[in-house]
C-alpha cells in the first residue's frame, strides 16, 4: 500500500487542473483557457486498493505583479517543500526551455524530492518532438544536479498515459496507510467550490482584461427542505471587481451578462450539491483588491 502527497507544478495553462480532475474523477479545480485560473493550492484525493495519492494542484508559476500573485507563488513554494513527490507538468505544444521553465526546475531540484517530468498534450505533437523535449529537459536538470525519477508523456484530452502515470507516481511514494477517509476527494469546502464555479463562468464569458481582477465572495449559503421534501440551497454571492468601468461590463445590457454567468454557474452548483439552487449575484467594486492585505487575508489563510 502506497500513500503520500504529490505537488503538481508548471507554467500557466500546462493542464495541471485538467490532469488532477481526471485522475481524481471529480472537478476539484476549475478549468479555463486563461492563465492563473488556479489561485490557491487545491487537494484532489485519488484512493484505490493499492494507493492513496493526494494531488496538490498549484497556481501556474509566473512573476507576481501584485500581492495576490505573491501569495500564489508562496503557496507553490510551500507545496513543493511539504510533499513526497513532485510532478513537473510541461505543455508539449509549447515546451520551449525558457527562463521560467529553468527556474521551475531549479526550485524543485533544491527540494531534493522525487520529480516526475510529465509532458502533456502529446496528441498535438510528433513523436520525434516528444523525444527532443525529453532530451532537452533531461539534459538541463542533470546539469543543475538533479534528475527525473520518471518521464511520462500523456494527453489529458485523449486520456492517454494516465494509468502509466499513476503507476509511476505509486513507485515514487512511500509505503503507508490511507491519510484521508476513502470517500474523501478534496479539501475544498462546498462554499469554496460555489465561489470557484461562479468565477469559472465569469472567466469564460468576460473580456480578457476583466477576469484577473475578479474575486467571488459567498455571503449566504443556506439549505432548506420544501413542502414536497425537495432540498433547496439559497445562495447569495458578490462578484468583486477592481474598477467601476468593469461593473457595467459584468452586469451587461439589461443585466444579460450577469444572468448568463449566474445561469451557467447554477447548473454546475446544482450538479455538485445534488439539489435545487436559488442563486443571486451582485457586482461590487473594491479598488485594487488584489493588492489589499486586508482583503487578501482569505488567500493567506489558504496557503498557511
Amino acid at each position: 500500500m502506497k500513500s503520500g502527497f504529490v505537488a503538481v507544478v508548471g507554467k500557466p495553462n500546462a493542464g495541471k487542473s485538467s490532469m488532477v480532475n481526471n485522475l481524481v474523477g471529480f472537478d476539484v479545480a476549475i478549468i479555463t483557457p486563461k492563465p492563473q485560473t488556479t489561485r490557491f493550492n487545491i487537494k484532489g484525493i485519488r484512493t484505490t486498493e493499492t494507493s492513496q495519492i493526494i494531488f496538490i494542484d498549484t497556481p501556474g508559476v509566473h512573476s507576481p505583479k501584485n500581492k495576490l500573485g505573491e501569495y500564489m507563488m508562496k503557496g507553490v513554494g510551500l507545496a513543493v517543500d511539504n510533499v513526497d513527490a513532485i510532478i513537473y507538468l510541461v505543455d508539449g505544444a509549447k515546451p520551449v526551455l525558457d527562463e521560467a521553465n529553468k527556474r521551475i526546475m531549479e526550485q524543485i531540484v533544491e527540494t531534493k524530492k522525487k520529480v516526475l517530468l510529465v509532458i502533456n498534450k502529446v496528441d498535438k505533437i510528433k513523436k520525434e518532438n516528444i523525444l527532443r523535449i525529453i532530451e532537452e529537459y533531461n539534459k538541463y536538470i542533470v546539469s543543475i544536479g538533479g534528475k527525473f525519477e520518471d518521464i511520462v508523456p500523456i494527453s489529458v484530452y485523449k486520456k492517454d498515459g494516465l494509468e502509466t502515470l499513476v503507476k509511476c507516481i505509486e513507485n515514487a511514494l512511500p509505503e503507508g496507510d490511507y491519510i484521508f477517509e476513502e470517500d474523501e476527494i478534496t479539501d475544498v469546502t462546498e462554499r469554496e467550490l460555489v465561489e470557484e464555479y461562479i468565477r469559472e463562468k465569469a472567466l469564460k464569458y468576460l473580456d480578457e482584461e476583466i477576469p484577473h481582477g475578479l474575486s467571488i465572495q459567498v455571503e449566504k449559503m443556506k439549505d432548506r427542505v420544501t413542502e414536497n421534501d425537495n432540498l433547496v440551497y439559497d445562495i447569495e454571492a458578490n462578484i468583486i471587481c477592481k474598477k467601476s468601468s468593469h461593473k457595467g461590463i459584468i452586469i451587461g445590457k439589461d443585466g444579460e451578462m450577469l444572468k448568463r454567468i449566474g445561469t451557467a454557474a447554477r447548473r454546475d452548483i446544482e450538479k455538485m450539491l445534488d439539489a435545487r439552487v436559488n442563486l443571486k449575484l451582485w457586482v461590487k467594486v473594491r479598488k485594487d483588491w488584489d493588492d489589499n492585505d486586508s482583503y487578501l487575508q482569505q488567500f493567506k489563510n489558504k496557503i498557511s
